[in-house]
């Protein structure tokens, strides 16, 4: 037990670089392109995508941009040139495949998040993140004591934890391009609580 929680960062670390090293520039100045020349964008996902999609809507908001989280009971109607990031690991998750399908038929784009292009999702989207979430190369033994590459949770965490990290890189490109400072950025966070 002495110092798991360095071992934990180690193999967390280990993962997202091998899953990073997949994913090139030009894909990920797509997704800028994508969020940029969205009028609105909302964003979805069950679960640990939910959790983080919800800090990307924040995030978004933050660099200037209008963003939601879908199902939320504030937002504006969903129309033609809107985006919506719809974030699922495999691809299948049912409500998420409903909403990019809405999302179409309202003449939106989907923007998909996701470790399987070749799924509903994946062939639903007009922009693909793909984002693998397992290293084959990466150990595990400290992570491995809440499952392995079996099980659904463990492939979660670490689904979530790369698109926590590249949900960042993604906002800080949005941020450069947009002329964005640390400052202007400040002036849009929340500051009532």
């Amino acid at each position: 037990m002495n110092d798991m929680h360095l071992k934990a960062l180690d193999e967390f670390c280990a993962n997202a670089k091998d899953a990073f090293s997949k994913i090139g520039s030009a894909d990920l100045e797509k997704c800028v392109s994508a969020l940029r020349s969205a009028r609105k964008i909302f964003v979805f996902g069950v679960g640990h995508s939910g959790m983080f999609g919800r800090v990307l809507s924040m995030k978004l908001n933050h660099v200037g941009l209008e963003a939601y989280t879908a199902f939320d009971e504030i937002n504006p109607p969903f129309a033609r040139g809107d985006l919506l990031v719809a974030i699922s690991q495999s691809g299948e998750t049912e409500t998420v495949l409903t909403l990019a399908r809405k999302a179409k038929k309202l003449e939106g784009k989907v923007l998909g998040v996701l470790s399987n292009p070749d799924s509903t999702l994946g062939k639903l989207s007009d922009a693909l993140l793909n984002v693998k979430k397992v290293s084959e190369t990466a150990e595990f033994p400290c992570l491995g004591s809440i499952g392995d590459k079996k099980n659904q949770n463990f492939l979660g965490m670490l689904f979530a934890f790369n698109i926590y990290v590249l949900f960042y890189v993604l906002v800080f490109m949005l941020a450069r391009e947009l002329g964005e400072s640390a400052d202007s950025i400040d002036r849009r966070h929340a500051n009532l609580q």
